[in-house]
This record gives structure tokens, C-alpha cells and sequence, in this order.
């Protein structure tokens, strides 16, 4: 029930994530100021909203099996639902728990004012992930250099949107945890 309850919050986190271009949309054109080389200032701005669950499975599932198979099951439905190369995603989303789990960031997952930016940094580690592994295995060679303009927007909308997501996986961490029964001892 726990893993079940899990996957389908990230399921609901992709699909909203790839559904919330559609509010950017009227705002990706504008521009700060009509200097020479103006970039629209919401170019790439799409947060990953499944980043911060992943994140918090690292950092709070104690078994390594569910872990993993939750962040490979995010990261093949990612793959299934957009257009990168096949396992791309699959292999980013477990390194990326992988990478919070030896981390040992648990401490820092606590308050609201660090997940902000523990967020930020590691959707910069995805981002370079990701563009190293177009450069490497892609067909278009320019493709990655392209893409490297929306690293930084995107890692900002994604930490700004992380402490939400951070607390909304702790209610369902919390709601799936079993209960102890009145005569039962606490482990330890």
C-alpha cells in the first residue's frame, strides 16, 4: 500500500509537471528589458516536480530495494511519457536517489528554509546528468548546448516548488507508516 500510495503521487507529480507548461505558456515570451540578446525571463522555468519526492525518498525510505524501484518506476514513466531517449530518465531518477541517499542529507531535508536549496542543487546535478548523457549518446550534437540554457530557470522553479512537495511526501510518509497497537513496545 505504501509503495502503491507513493507511485501514484509521483504519477500525479509528472503528470502535473507536464501539463504546467500550459500556465507558463503566456508568460515564456516576455522579456526583462529590450536589451540586445533579451531571453524571455521564464525560458525553461518548468519545475521538476518529481525531483523533490525522489529526493525525499532518499533521504527518509530505509529500505534500499523500494527506493530504488520507486525512483526507476518515476524515471520509466518519464521516460514512457516524453520524448527522451528510451531509459534516459530511468537511470537519472535512481542515480539522483542514489546520490541523496549516500548524500546523508537527512539532517539538511529538515526545515523548510534548506530544502529550497538542497532542491536547487541537486536538479543542477540532474540537469548535468542529463545534458552529459545527450552529448554522449545523442544523435544531435547541439542539442545539449541548447538545452543548457534552461538549467538554471529550471532548478529555481524547482526549488521553489520543493518545500511543498517535501511536505506534502511527508504526510503520505506519515499516513503509511504502521501504527503501534497500545501494548506494543517501541523498537530500539
Amino acid at each position: 500500500m505504501r509503495n502503491l500510495t507513493f507511485y501514484c503521487l509521483g504519477l500525479l507529480m509528472i503528470l502535473a509537471q507536464s501539463n504546467f507548461y500550459r500556465i507558463l505558456g503566456p508568460f515564456a515570451g516576455l522579456t526583462v528589458g529590450e536589451s540586445l540578446g533579451a531571453r524571455p525571463w521564464l525560458h525553461g522555468a518548468t519545475p521538476n516536480f518529481v525531483l523533490p519526492l525522489i529526493i525525499f525518498l532518499g533521504v527518509h525510505e530505509h529500505s534500499m530495494a523500494r527506493g530504488a524501484l520507486l525512483a526507476f518506476g518515476f524515471g520509466y514513466t518519464l521516460d514512457v511519457l516524453s520524448a527522451a531517449p528510451m531509459f534516459l530518465f530511468a537511470f537519472v531518477c535512481v542515480a539522483i536517489w542514489w546520490l541523496s541517499r549516500v548524500a546523508g542529507v537527512r539532517l539538511t531535508a529538515q526545515t523548510f528554509m534548506t530544502r529550497a536549496p538542497l532542491a536547487f542543487g541537486f536538479a543542477v546535478v540532474e540537469s548535468a546528468i542529463v545534458l552529459t548523457l545527450l552529448a554522449i549518446f545523442g544523435t544531435d550534437n547541439f542539442r545539449p548546448l541548447e538545452m543548457a540554457t534552461i538549467v538554471v530557470p529550471r532548478a529555481t522553479a524547482t526549488a521553489l516548488v520543493a518545500p511543498l512537495i517535501f511536505s506534502l511526501a511527508q504526510r503520505v510518509h506519515l499516513s503509511t507508516l504502521p501504527s503501534r497497537t497500545a501494548g506494543e513496545a517501541p523498537a530500539g
